[in-house]
């Protein structure tokens, strides 16, 4: 029996339920080096699985877009969605600070490795269609190798218009080259071609999870990567979005057992319901759950041990 099968923890239809926190690393004084070290520490001794980290290269004042996630499953009651994000002008937009940065995630994935000895990374998510496919996969690749295959990589679209045209990047073809940028590191990694050797070598890439529940995400999961992502689902959506998936990979010759999937949630509610929506999200098959908690430098270590104590985590001070 494997270490991760060996621990205890949140169990599903499908075995042990990976948990993992979602939360923003933007190197203010107060968010360093040192912070998040001991951020890290402190998942990993509490039991969770790993910490996913968001990516945006912008931010704005105002948006004319619209943020996509405004609403949320409430956890005492995962069948009813409450809106935790502002609305301006009748658009729902991103939660930022006036003066919010963020670091890049792959080097802030590989510095909080360094820190711990099992906890995995992941992107939650990172903006595929922004991307050179010859850079990203030798960027991956590094990371992959830096942190001893603990990273994966989730992927999406994008949603605010102004980022893309900051980075100088046609937004509205932004599906059709996310499904390229895809298919070209499957080619890439699979290293089909001479002129490919300045990747690294022997170096397993990262799992590549795709964010987003559209038709088109769960499509781009089902046939051409190795795992979905979805955010702030009720169980009913959820379980719609998994029927669909099995019906893609059944298309592409493909079994349930050649993907991974991670069902995302803002945690909205009281931290003791956090197992109601759990349960529900673990009995439908899922193979990991992420929850962004919202913690502050003040109580992240006391957040952490509620919440793994509710979820029945098995972390270094249960052994």
């Amino acid at each position: 029996m494997s270490g991760h099968e060996a621990r205890g923890g949140v169990q599903g239809a499908r075995g042990r339920i990976e948990v993992g926190l979602v939360d923003l690393f933007d190197g203010s004084p107060e968010r360093d080096l040192a912070f998040m070290g001991e951020f890290a520490r402190t998942a990993e001794r509490t039991g969770f699985d790993g910490i996913w980290m968001p990516e945006h290269v912008l931010f704005f004042e105002k948006y004319d877009s619209v943020y996509p996630y405004p609403e949320a499953p409430l956890a005492a009651d995962p069948d009813v969605k409450e809106q935790h994000n502002k609305v301006v002008e009748g658009k729902a937009q991103v939660e930022t600070a006036l003066d919010q940065g963020l670091l890049d995630l792959f080097q802030t994935a590989v510095a909080m490795c360094g820190a711990t000895t099992r906890l995995r990374f992941g992107s939650s998510v990172l903006l595929l269609p922004l991307r050179n496919p010859r850079l990203i996969a030798r960027e991956a690749l590094t990371v992959a190798a830096l942190t001893d295959g603990r990273f994966d990589m989730g992927v999406g679209v994008g949603w605010s218009a102004e980022e893309f045209e900051a980075c100088e990047c046609d937004f509205k073809t932004r599906g059709k080259r996310c499904e390229h940028l895809i298919h070209a590191l499957n080619d890439l990694w699979a290293l089909s071609s001479a002129q490919d050797v300045a990747l690294p070598q022997g170096v397993c890439p990262p799992r590549v999870l795709i964010g987003g529940h559209s038709p088109a995400a769960i499509r781009r999961a089902g046939t051409a990567a190795g795992g979905w992502y979805p955010w702030n689902l009720t169980p009913a959506e959820l379980s719609d979005g998994l029927r669909a998936l099995e019906g893609h990979l059944e298309s592409a010759g493909r079994t349930r057992d050649d993907v991974h999937v991670i069902a995302g949630f803002r945690g909205v509610g009281e931290l003791a319901d956090l197992s109601q929506i759990v349960s529900r999200y673990a009995d439908l098959g899922v193979d990991g759950i992420n929850v962004s908690l919202r913690m502050t430098v003040d109580n992240y270590a006391e957040v952490m041990a509620e919440v793994a104590q509710t979820l029945g985590l098995e972390g270094e001070d249960a052994r």
